[in-house]
This record gives structure tokens, C-alpha cells and sequence, in this order.
């Protein structure tokens, strides 16, 4: 059995997935600059509409992600996303202060598998309509939920998990771009050296009295990268605080 102090780290991480959801899928940074956006973004991805990832961390392979796009009948478009970590070493991927809380447990070293599926339905305008994401961590059998559908300029917000349940109405500026931080982009079209763009990014793991980080966005050059067995050269975007 799992003690008490676990089951805390655990419902932390729930949070800390949550505030990446919210923070990058869901509530859409004030973006300065020339960002891409999903007409752009749905364009380019519909010649290679399914692509995969292996995911590493300090150089070691942690887990895998898919990407796919499909139209439907009603012209909204569908990116889903499944990401798996096989093990997701909470230690060295949590705020300094949360570590600080993981010694307290019993198992400071906590590893734990961890699936997250998201949908974003975009419409045929290219804007977001709706999103559904859900992160399941193992052994935790609860699964965190997070809803969302646009309403003009609002956008509801809905989490479940278990019997907990919150809701919260969220402004919505009009050239936003919501991300999607549980899969890596697939595609970045339009990008050029020097671009750059600021990304307000919102987390509960973040001191209570700074939750906001603003982070820059900047196309610094480009680099070779191996992609299906060959090299290709890519644009390189870096995000600094």
C-alpha cells in the first residue's frame, strides 16, 4: 500500500499536469510577434497527417508520442494526441520545492507510468472550439479530465477527477494560439530566423505569490535532425523565462 505522503505527491503531479493543460493548451498566451496559427498549422500537417516521437530526458528514453489529424464531416478538424511515459521520474522533473516534499516520503525516487490523451477540435475558420484531455498516472487508477468549449470570446473550463469537480470561465483574447504542451508539434510553418514571440505561462506548482512566468519564444537557427532515418534540417524555437 501506498502511504500518505505518496498519495499527496501523486494528486501534486495530477495539479501540475492540470496547470501545464490550462496553461498551454488551454489558456492561449498573449502572443507578440508573428506566431504560426492553426490554419497555417492544419495546412502543413495534412501531407503527413500521423506522426510518432520517442521522448528522452537527460538523455535517456522515457516514453513515446502520436499525433494524428482527421477531417470530419462537418469540416472541424480533430488533432488527438496520446503520450506515454514509461517512467516519468518525478524527482527530477518537479519544482525545487516539490522535491523538497517527495524527500519526505517514504520513496523519494518515485517513478510512475503516466498516459495523456487530448483532442482539439478546430473549426473550419481555423479557431478552437472545444478540447478534451485526460492524464492517467499507474498505480492511480482516478483519472484527471479537463473540458473545454469556446464561447465567443470565453472559453468554459470543466476538471474532473473522482468526485472533485471544478469550473471556471476563462477570457479568451482574439489572435490567441492555444498550444498543445502534452504532444510535441508536429508542424511550425511560416517560422524565420529571428522571430520571436512572448508566452504568459500559468501553473499551480509555481509560488503562490508569482503564478504567472512569462516565457520568450525564439527562432535561433536552424539545426539537422534525424527523422525517419535521414537527416533533415529544421527550425530550432527555444523558450527562455
Amino acid at each position: 500500500m501506498y502511504g500518505r505522503w505518496f498519495n499527496i505527491s501523486v494528486v501534486i503531479l495530477w495539479l501540475s499536469a492540470m496547470g501545464w493543460l490550462v496553461s498551454q493548451k488551454v489558456l492561449p498566451p498573449l502572443l507578440v510577434g508573428e506566431p504560426p496559427n492553426y490554419r497555417t498549422i492544419l495546412a502543413a500537417q495534412q501531407r503527413q497527417p500521423t506522426v510518432a516521437w520517442r521522448m528522452a530526458f537527460n538523455g535517456r528514453q522515457l516514453g513515446w508520442a502520436l499525433s494524428t489529424i482527421s477531417r470530419l464531416p462537418d469540416e472541424v478538424t480533430e488533432i488527438r494526441s496520446l503520450v506515454h511515459f514509461d517512467e516519468l521520474p518525478l524527482a527530477e522533473m518537479t519544482p525545487g520545492w516539490l522535491r523538497t516534499l517527495l524527500r519526505w516520503t517514504k520513496q523519494p525516487n518515485i517513478k510512475l507510468q503516466m498516459d495523456a490523451r487530448s483532442t482539439l477540435a478546430i473549426d473550419p475558420l481555423g479557431r478552437l472550439s472545444r478540447f478534451e484531455s485526460a492524464v492517467r498516472l499507474d498505480p492511480v487508477d482516478d483519472v484527471v479530465k479537463l473540458y473545454g468549449i469556446v464561447d465567443g470570446s470565453q472559453l468554459r473550463l470543466e476538471v474532473c477527477s473522482g468526485d472533485f469537480s471544478y469550473h471556471a470561465l476563462v477570457h479568451l483574447p482574439s489572435d490567441s494560439l492555444p498550444e498543445d504542451a502534452l504532444s510535441p508539434q508536429t508542424q511550425l510553418p511560416g517560422l524565420r530566423a529571428g522571430q520571436t514571440w512572448t508566452v504568459p505561462v500559468y501553473s499551480p506548482l509555481r509560488p503562490p505569490n508569482e503564478p504567472l512566468e512569462i516565457l520568450q519564444a525564439k527562432v535561433e537557427g536552424i539545426e539537422s535532425l534525424v527523422w525517419d532515418g535521414r537527416s533533415v534540417e529544421t527550425w530550432l524555437v527555444v523558450y527562455r523565462s
